[in-house]
């Protein structure tokens, strides 16, 4: 049995909002700035993924190290799955150092987008990972490292435009974890490593948390949203290789439940401002819950209807899931209604020319 509060969840959780508390009420750190663009209009510290991503790879790889210590969160001990969870930190620590230079020194779209690129191309191939695609089609490893390149670098840009709301991207990550246990519960469930890295994460984060709920006084910035991004993208591609025998191999469209509504406010707002011609790597405020904070509902209001319909689809999910329904009509059907009530979603909310 798990205790009640162990020492390791007090003492990680303290340390966390320690940390922040000391950068939030301190005179150092980066500072943002708000533009017309913006969805908030005091200064607000930004960067705050400096504290909890650093914190989060300490406190994993000293559970590495002292196993014994990691009775609430234990991880594996075997060789090869610790060198692979070595690649996810690494990879992890990686898009938060290209996350905090570009928060320092705002670096050119172009430069950024290559790194990303080249980290991510890297792990994939350390990895090697297996993924089905609609359940039935597998790619060369040589195409699939191309394929799930460009695709995790897209999805880690879109988990970055999240962190613009206050507990958008906090409340989204938490819903995202119980899809994910839906999809992969050998992987997910507790005592196993899914659930092991997302507990520790989520208390590194405590303090950010704390400072980030409406009215924010703190934004993760690019520092932890990039590396963020990376984790929850990443993560489930060890999906088939640290679950027990019968763990069914990572569908592509398992991606699809980690954020649903996201995934189709991102994807439709880049593809209208493409055949607008406007520039997709410019800031905007097109995005409908960013839309919707300019209606009387406010970041409040945004915020629950976003959390509100991403937690319908985890029930749906659930519910449709102990049906027995395969997992490809499950995805369709699922889709399908995320779409058609994004789409009155769009339509009843107001329009004004924010780009």
């Amino acid at each position: 049995m798990v205790p009640f509060l162990p020492l390791t969840i007090s003492i990680l959780a303290i340390l966390s909002l320690i940390l922040h508390s000391f950068y939030v009420y301190s005179r150092f750190g980066v500072k943002d700035v708000p533009n017309e663009r913006s969805l908030h209009n005091v200064i607000t510290k930004k960067s705050g993924g400096m504290f909890f991503i650093p914190l989060f790879l300490l406190s994993v790889l000293f559970l590495l190290f002292y196993p014994q210590m990691g009775e609430t969160f234990p991880l594996p001990e075997d060789w090869v799955q610790k060198k692979n969870i070595y690649l996810l930190l690494v990879g992890v620590f990686i898009f938060s150092i290209i996350g905090f230079i570009d928060d320092l020194y705002h670096l050119s779209p172009k430069l950024r987008l290559f790194l990303e690129l080249t980290t991510v191309a890297v792990f994939l191939i350390w990895i090697s990972p297996v993924v089905s695609y609609f359940g039935a089609v597998f790619l060369p490893i040589s195409v699939q490292v191309v394929v799930l390149t460009i695709f995790l670098v897209f999805a880690v840009n879109l988990v970055n435009f999240m962190d613009g709301m206050d507990w958008y991207l906090v409340t989204t990550l938490f819903l995202s974890y119980f899809s994910l246990v839906l999809t992969a519960p050998d992987f997910y469930s507790i005592g196993n490593t899914g659930y092991s890295l997302y507990g520790i994460l989520f208390l590194s984060m405590f303090g950010f948390i704390f400072y980030n709920f409406p009215r924010a006084k703190l934004f993760m910035g690019d520092s932890g949203s990039l590396a963020l991004g990376f984790f929850v993208m990443a993560l489930p591609l060890f999906v088939g290789k640290w679950g027990t025998e019968k763990s069914e191999i990572w569908d592509i469209t398992y991606y699809f439940y980690l954020f649903p509504y996201f995934w189709l406010d991102g994807v439709f707002t880049l593809t209208k401002r493409f055949f607008q011609k406007k520039h997709l790597f410019t800031a905007h405020r097109e995005h409908l819950f960013q839309r919707i904070t300019e209606t009387k509902l406010g970041k409040v209001g945004s915020l629950c209807i976003f959390s509100l319909l991403n937690l319908l689809i985890v029930c749906i999910h659930f519910i449709l899931k102990t049906k027995g329904i395969s997992n490809l009509f499950l995805f369709f059907i699922l889709f399908l209604f995320a779409t058609i009530s994004y789409g009155f979603l769009w339509l009843f909310v107001p329009r004004k020319n924010l780009a």
